[in-house]
């Protein structure tokens, strides 16, 4: 183009740099406010962990306000996990893990158990997955059936190591100036 044309061009674009610039400084400066900045698991999907042949691996995926998990099993009750806190390994009892083991097995591919319906909010929710034998399930937050026994397994996996549905749940801290209300307290009958 002319000359003109990029003269005029110029200054506009400099000018929505210097907006997304704006914009990325505000949110990192409210990530730091939160205690969020350098928190990798914090809205996405945990990383990923070496996966010994025959394990299970059982997922919480992050949203807005809460810290995922990824956790790897084995039969015998050998468990290495990555959350918000670090990576970690650790045991579960052997009877938990042979009753995942025992439902994983009963079930059939992962893949073809029915998916649940269930009302999720689109920022806050999360969804919670089991992987074994090459096949992943669908989300078994809301789950019946032979997918409710898998996902109340992985559950009780995941709280043998102290990880939990909806753990670690980010809240803001009130702006200068906002008053809070307590919460109704259950009236006495």
């Amino acid at each position: 183009g002319s000359p003109r044309v990029h003269a005029f061009m110029e200054p506009r674009a400099a000018r929505l740099r210097y907006a997304d610039m704006r914009a990325f400084a505000v949110a990192a400066l409210a990530a730091a406010q939160l205690g969020l900045a350098g928190n990798d698991t914090f809205g996405t999907i945990p990383p990923y962990l070496p996966v010994p042949p025959g394990s299970a691996v059982i997922m919480l995926t992050g949203s807005t306000n809460t810290t995922g998990y990824r956790i790897v099993v084995t039969a015998s009750g050998a468990a290495e996990y990555v959350s918000a806190a670090g990576r970690a390994r650790a045991t579960v009892p052997v009877s938990l893990a042979a009753k995942l083991f025992g439902d994983l097995r009963s079930t059939g591919p992962l893949a073809q158990l029915p998916a649940g319906s269930c009302m999720k909010s689109a920022s806050f929710g999360t969804s919670f997955f089991v992987y074994w034998n090459h096949s992943r399930s669908p989300d078994l937050t809301c789950t019946s059936g032979s997918a409710k026994s898998i996902a109340d397994d992985a559950q009780a996996v995941a709280a043998a190591l102290g990880l939990h549905m909806g753990m670690r749940r980010m809240t803001r801290p009130p702006l200068p100036g906002e008053h809070h209300i307590p919460a109704p307290t259950p009236a006495a009958t």
